[in-house]
Formats: C-alpha cells, sequence, structure tokens
C-alpha cells in the first residue's frame, strides 16, 4: 500500500501509530522492531511509494 513519508515519516515507529485503518492492529509492530534492533546496535531504514508499497532494509 505504501505510506506517504513526507507526512508520516517521523512518526513510522512510533508506539500506537497507525497509517491505514482499514487494516487490523495495535501499532506496535514496527515500534518493537526498531527497539529490538537498537539493542542489538542494528539500523532499520524505510522506502516507501504510495500505491506501490514499502521496503525495509535492516543492517547489523
Amino acid at each position: 500500500m505504501g505510506l506517504n513519508l513526507e507526512k508520516h515519516g517521523e512518526n513510522v515507529f512510533k508506539l500506537y501509530k497507525r497509517f491505514h485503518r482499514n487494516i487490523s492492529g495495535k501499532g506496535m509492530g514496527l515500534f518493537l522492531i526498531k527497539s529490538q534492533l537498537e539493542a542489538l546496535h542494528a539500523t532499520i531504514t524505510i522506502d516507501s511509494k504510495v500505491g506501490e508499497g514499502t521496503t525495509f532494509k535492516i543492517k547489523f
């Protein structure tokens, strides 16, 4: 589905943030993933295009 990163980019990894109301979820998944990666000294980046999709890259 993709995300508008200009509008939502700073909130993507925040707790309880959701961007697609028609998809079930609590807004916790990306927050938990980023927290765990930071504990492992890893990073996660996001590239997204509305209507096309989203790519997450994890670097250890």
